[in-house]
Parts: C-alpha cells; structure tokens; sequence
C-alpha cells in the first residue's frame, strides 16, 4: 500500500521500535500517548540483531562446536524480550490494552522495521534518538538515519531531555 497516495491523513496504526535500552521507556510513554491522543492502534517492535546472533554463535561455537541452533535460541529470546517488553510497560503504566501488539523478529534492525511498517499498514513509525551503542558522537543512530531516509511513513524521533 502507497501511504503517498491516501488521501486520509488519519493516524490508524502506530509502530513504536525499541531496542530495549535506556531510551526505550521514553519512547515506549510518548507512543502510548500519541495512540490514545490519536485513538489508533499501538504496536511495539522489537528486533534481534543479526549481529547479536552471529556474536552469541561464536562464542558457544568455540566452546561447544555443535550445539549452537537458532531452533532452540530464539525461543527463549524471544519468551524473555516480550517480559522485558511488558514490564517496561507496566512501569510506562500502560493501563490494560488490547490493541498493543508485540512483534519481536531478528535480522538486521532498519529492515525488520520496515517490513514491520509495510505488513501491519502502520501509518506513523516512534523511535529513540539513540539505541544500545549510546554514541554521544552521532545525533542519530545508524538504524534512526536509515529509518528516516527509507521509511514509508512519517518517522517521530523522540529526543531526551537533559538531567
């Protein structure tokens, strides 16, 4: 579906994509807001980075050579990101919605979002500043410029105030 060529500008479906790091909660607040200033649906994303993977892969390899299998590894991962998912909504103090959908998928970050945005119709994209590498040097992350230079929908990059 073309997002350019709708003529309604409503918000119907927000994706916020965290990466589970310090700026997640401040995202995760302001997407909730947004989804019910809007009254449009919210779903959080989640990606397991390829390069996590191949980085868990060798370190067991060099161990156990034979024992590494994504089979048995992404659903302990995946079980244990959707808890950490949830209790940083609890403490965003999410009141019980059933429109969140939680979509966890590994692969390489900027991609999976993406096709995020494309399968669930999303209309609006939330993310951090900054993700897990925290480089003070960069305004944006990696992932951040790719999404605003590809992304289909609008793209909110939420900044965090100083303490």
């Amino acid at each position: 579906m073309n997002k350019m060529a709708s003529s309604d500008k409503r918000i119907r479906k927000i994706i916020a994509a965290i990466d589970l790091s310090i700026y997640s909660k401040n995202t995760l607040e302001y997407a909730n807001e947004v989804s019910q200033t809007t009254g449009a649906e919210l779903m959080i994303i989640n990606i397991i980075n390829l390069k996590e993977i191949d980085l868990t892969k060798k370190i067991i390899a060099s161990k156990y050579p034979d024992d590494f299998s994504l089979e048995t590894y992404f659903p302990g991962k995946i079980n244990l990101r959707r808890l950490r998912i949830k209790a940083l909504m609890i403490e965003c103090g999410f009141v019980e919605r059933p429109t969140i959908k939680i979509i966890i998928n590994h692969g390489i970050p900027f991609q999976e979002i993406l096709r995020g945005i494309e399968e669930e119709e999303a209309d609006l994209l939330i993310i951090g500043q900054k993700g897990c590498t925290n480089l003070q040097e960069f305004l944006f992350g990696s992932v951040a410029e790719k999404l605003f230079r590809h992304s289909p929908v609008p793209v909110m990059s939420l900044r965090t105030r100083s303490e």
